[in-house]
């Protein structure tokens, strides 16, 4: 309510200044016009008095232009514009609601699958005759159950688990498998699986010149011997009887000349790899990794369809001089990333591994077992023209300058020592900041002829 008392049409004047000065209470209650907190003003009026005051008669002409309406008790208007604005939220507020569900909708449609495609998915349900896969599109995709018995009859994988399989048109409608099996599916797959670009699988019957001899349910095909894998292969035979999938290269002729690749296939997948752990590589990233190569100084490793080296210096804290005598294709490995360059650029990208850098440092705690003046047995491992060196414990060396190996001039170590040689020596100091030993020789041989 409005504390202010408004006059009825018959006693209103004309405004002043004095009447529209602003209201203001004081301490007992009792505003600045002498209207008190029970209602009654300082002339005696109560609001009962003012409730019983009979409207004036008073034509409008005789109403001031410029007198404001009495105040309405009712709800206070809303201030100009906010109508005006909540509907601004709103709309736009539904605008980017719509834009949201526009922008997910386009993204659904883009990942919607194609024949030939590969694609990753969570089985989602397994009846008795397909598994259902989620690929991230419009609906499931089914794939057959048998393709995912193994020999025994078993299912290879459950509900939940996550599947890479390839995408065909079977009678207009998309189907996944994992490779097709053109024994049961005759010339008509074929050469959708052509289409397409769709695996086929094939077993390697035999070598001919130039390649191998591919059995693809009854249909013979090629492989060229650079297409069986992704390197040189050194031996064949070791795939005779293999089943493997197969990506037609050409088809001609009603299916009497095939020629198909794995190596494609496997490519392919190495390149998806190859993306992904480029992607998430960083310096310091321990990995499970695959030997791919040895060579004179280190060793090549598969880090996830990426390669990397590990100098040979990188791969033990002993002095290795060969990496095939410690390393073989195949073997995996664990390895750290010391240096990257040039990442995803080609042949000038370089990553630098280590195995070493994970293995326990053996100099500290040796070291600190070794005792100045000591004699110890060792073993030359490389010789210098300043002197040899001799490893005294695993990933542990020391020098032998060429001035501690005789008495005599010696021109070089060699014609005191050779490489391999087995020896005692005598501890003359050992630095622990760089990481060094000196030892002698002729002290040693001295004692002993004495």
């Amino acid at each position: 309510m409005n504390d202010e008392l408004t006059p009825d049409d018959g006693d209103r004047e004309d405004p002043t200044p004095e009447n529209n000065a602003e209201t203001t209470p004081n301490a007992d209650g009792e505003d600045s016009t002498g209207t008190t907190a029970d209602g009654e003003d300082s002339t005696g009026t109560t609001a009962d008095d003012v409730a019983d005051t009979p409207p004036s008669t008073s034509s409008p002409q005789d109403e001031p232009a410029d007198v404001a309406p009495p105040p309405s008790t009712d709800m206070p208007e809303p201030i100009a514009g906010d109508d005006e604005a909540g509907s601004t939220e709103d709309e736009d507020a539904g605008s980017v609601e719509f834009a949201q569900l526009l922008a997910d909708s386009d993204a659904s449609e883009a990942k919607e699958p194609n024949p030939g495609d590969e694609v990753t998915g969570t089985i989602v349900q397994i009846d008795e005759q397909s598994a259902f896969v989620d690929c991230g599109g419009r609906c499931e995709l089914p794939l057959a159950i048998t393709e995912l018995r193994g020999e025994d009859g078993d299912l290879s994988h459950q509900v939940g688990d996550e599947i890479t399989a390839h995408v065909q048109k079977v009678n207009d409608e998309l189907k996944l498998t994992l490779a097709i099996n053109l024994r049961e599916a005759g010339l008509k797959a074929l050469e959708d699986a052509f289409e397409d670009g769709t695996p086929v699988e094939g077993t390697i019957r035999d070598t001919n010149k130039g390649g191998f001899a591919i059995d693809l349910g009854g249909y013979r095909a090629f492989c060229p011997f650079s297409q069986i894998g992704l390197r040189r292969v050194e031996d064949p035979t070791q795939f005779i009887d293999q089943k493997l999938p197969f990506k037609i290269l050409e088809l001609s002729n009603n299916g009497r000349n095939i020629v198909v690749s794995r190596r494609q296939l496997l490519q392919a997948e190495r390149d998806s790899k190859a993306n992904e752990t480029r992607a998430n590589l960083n310096l310091g990233d321990v990995i499970e990794g695959t030997v791919t190569r040895l060579v004179p100084f280190g060793a090549f490793v598969d880090i996830g369809g990426v390669e990397g080296l590990v100098h040979i210096s990188q791969i033990s804290h002993q002095r290795i001089k060969d990496a095939s005598s410690v390393l073989g294709e195949g073997q995996p490995v664990k390895v750290q990333v010391m240096e990257i360059q040039n990442l995803g650029q080609g042949r000038s990208e370089r990553i630098s591994l280590s195995m070493k850098a994970l293995a326990e440092d053996p100099w500290p705690k040796v070291a600190s077992q070794l005792q100045i003046a000591a004699d110890i047995p060792g073993k030359i491992t490389r010789l210098a023209d300043f002197g040899a060196f001799v490893e005294v414990s695993p990933g542990i060396e020391g020098l032998i300058h060429i001035s501690e190996m005789a008495h005599e001039r010696v021109f070089h170590p060699r014609d005191v020592v050779s490489e391999g040689e087995e020896v005692i020596v005598r501890i003359l100091d050992i630095d622990m900041g760089r990481r060094r030993i000196s030892l002698s020789l002729k002290q040693v041989i001295d004692e002993q002829e004495d």
